[in-house]
This record gives C-alpha cells, sequence and structure tokens, in this order.
C-alpha cells in the first residue's frame, strides 16, 4: 500500500506539525510506511493532490490539517469539472481548529481508523459552488454558507482567538450585532426537477453536504453525504437577541425549534442577494473583495469523489 500524507504546517494556529510529529508513531502503526509532503502556501494541497493523482504514484492520500486543507486537497480531485481518479481515496488525519468534516466521518463509519488501515472506499457526495456565469468554480464536502455565517468567518481568521466552538461562538456574536440582513431571492430545484422560489431577508443561508459547521454546531443533523441532495437551512427575519437566546439549539441539533428557521431539500439553488454577501466554504472565507457580485451557485454532485469511509 502506497501511502501519503499531505499536511498544512500551519492548522492549528501553527501546532499542526508539533501535532503531527506527536502522531507520528502511532501512524506508522497503524498505516505502515508512507511519506509525506508540506504544503508551503494557500491552495498548495490542492496542486499536490491534483499532481498526485495524475501521476498515479500513491493508493491513499491522507490530509493532515483542518476543514480547510480538506476542503483543498476536495478540490485537488478534479480538473476542468472532472474527476481524476475514483479509485485512489482520500483520508483525513484531523489537525485543525473545528474539525468539523471529520466528526462526520466519525458519525458515518463503523472504524474510521480500520477504514484507513484497510483503505476502504466509498464514493460519495461533493457540493459545487460558483458565481454568475460560472465564475471562480470551487467544490465543497462540507457546508457552504452565505451571509452572516461568512462575516463571522472573516472576523474568526483576522483574529487570534480562533479555537472552537467558543472562538466561533464569540464572533458570531459580535458579527451579529454589526450585521443588516439583504433581501434575497432563493430558486432551488430538487431532484425531480421541481422548482421552489423563495423570498426573504437573508441572516444567514446553509448549503449542507454534511452535518457539522463552525466548530460542532449542527445544523443539518440528518444530513447524508451519499443521498444526493443538499440539505438547506434558512436563517431569516429573526429578532438578533433570539438568535443569541436560542444558539444553544444549534449545538443539541435542535434548529426546528429555533425561531426564523426553515429547512428545504434541493439539488441545485441559485441564491440572489440584493447586496454582496460574504460567502464562507467548509470553514474559510471566499475572497469578493475583486469579485462584485449578487448570484450565488450551489450544485450537488452525487457520488463524485472517493473517500476513506
Amino acid at each position: 500500500m502506497r501511502r501519503v500524507v499531505i499536511l498544512n504546517p500551519r492548522s492549528k494556529n501553527g501546532a499542526s506539525l508539533k501535532a503531527f510529529n506527536k502522531l507520528k508513531p502511532d501512524l506508522h502503526k497503524l498505516l505502515g510506511p508512507f511519506e509525506v509532503y508540506q504544503t508551503k502556501a494557500p491552495r498548495d494541497a490542492t496542486e499536490q493532490v491534483r499532481s498526485i493523482l495524475k501521476q498515479g504514484s500513491f493508493d491513499q492520500i491522507l490530509i493532515a490539517g483542518g476543514d480547510g486543507s480538506i476542503n483543498e486537497a476536495v478540490n485537488g480531485y478534479f480538473h476542468e469539472g472532472k474527476l481524476l481518479r475514483a479509485d485512489v481515496p482520500l483520508g483525513v488525519i484531523n489537525l485543525g481548529t473545528g474539525g468539523d468534516f471529520y466528526k462526520t466521518l466519525l458519525r458515518d463509519s463503523s472504524n474510521y481508523q480500520e477504514a484507513l488501515s484497510q483503505n476502504r472506499l466509498r464514493m460519495v457526495d461533493c457540493g459545487l459552488t460558483t458565481l454568475e456565469k460560472g465564475l471562480d468554480p470551487q467544490y465543497f464536502i462540507n457546508i457552504t454558507s452565505i451571509g452572516l455565517g461568512g462575516d463571522v468567518n472573516r472576523q474568526m481568521k483576522a483574529s487570534s482567538f480562533q479555537s472552537g466552538m467558543p472562538a466561533y461562538f464569540y464572533h458570531s456574536l459580535t458579527s451579529l450585532l454589526k450585521y443588516s440582513p439583504p433581501n434575497c431571492k432563493f430558486i432551488m430545484k430538487d431532484k425531480e426537477g421541481k422548482t421552489t422560489e423563495i423570498e426573504t431577508g437573508l441572516v444567514n443561508f446553509f448549503v449542507c453536504n454534511a452535518e457539522f459547521n463552525g466548530g460542532g454546531m449542527r445544523w443539518a443533523p440528518e444530513s447524508d453525504i451519499e443521498d444526493g441532495v443538499f440539505d438547506l437551512v434558512l436563517v431569516s427575519n429573526v429578532p438578533k437577541h433570539k438568535l443569541i437566546t436560542e444558539s444553544h439549539k444549534i449545538y443539541s441539533g435542535k434548529i426546528r425549534e429555533m425561531t426564523g428557521v426553515q429547512e428545504f431539500h434541493a439539488s441545485e439553488v441559485i441564491a440572489l442577494p440584493e447586496r454582496t454577501v460574504s460567502q464562507e466554504i467548509d470553514g474559510e472565507t471566499r475572497d469578493m473583495d475583486h469579485l462584485r457580485t449578487h448570484e450565488f451557485h450551489f450544485k450537488i454532485v452525487p457520488r463524485s469523489l472517493p473517500l476513506v469511509l
């Protein structure tokens, strides 16, 4: 079995390299020999994964880092809209601050360490998000959101306080106090092609392939990464104090009990906010500074990624 680990040494605020080195003896016991590639810059993991898959030199790719690193690796599996290899699965060694997608892996796998050791492969869904006219296509494996969530993520990344649930809650609160919800039109198409349209105020709109976001928030407790549809959560027209007092329901998976929350299922979505809003993709903020757009597209890509599970 030829394995390679792609390590983001800057994940977990720079502590991931030290954490990985502590894990190394146990990883060798579990996996046997493996090579290690370290990323040097943002999006480097994407290019490394793409190069590995084109060369065909490994049977398993392991990404060591957090949700952002996983997202980079996922994007490396695709080139010009096509999957490069379906027989080389992606595995995860969690070293990040939130570990949100890793929580879904533990939820859905009978024994994730055993799956890594045996290189068990399952084809799972990915999402594809673009801006108007197909601009800036990006794949995602976990959750993407527009609205307040992007503002929260942007503020958190600029802060020294970034660790897990407490950081996300703090930055959510301070961002919420400054946020003014724009009006937004949503066009949602289900697997059968039926279209639903809704127009409302946008606080947050979550497009969920998996369950967790923001260091343990359970936006989609019934999500299934193999069902070919998104779980959509729309937070709209709700008093700010309600979002604060009811936030505990998100962590306990009781979002249906929250004021101003609506749930939908769809395979394709278009969101048309009346002004430019922030977007968060798998824990990273999309660079919108040079993209003045009021249009977001989301599309499920069923059974498109080989994943260790």
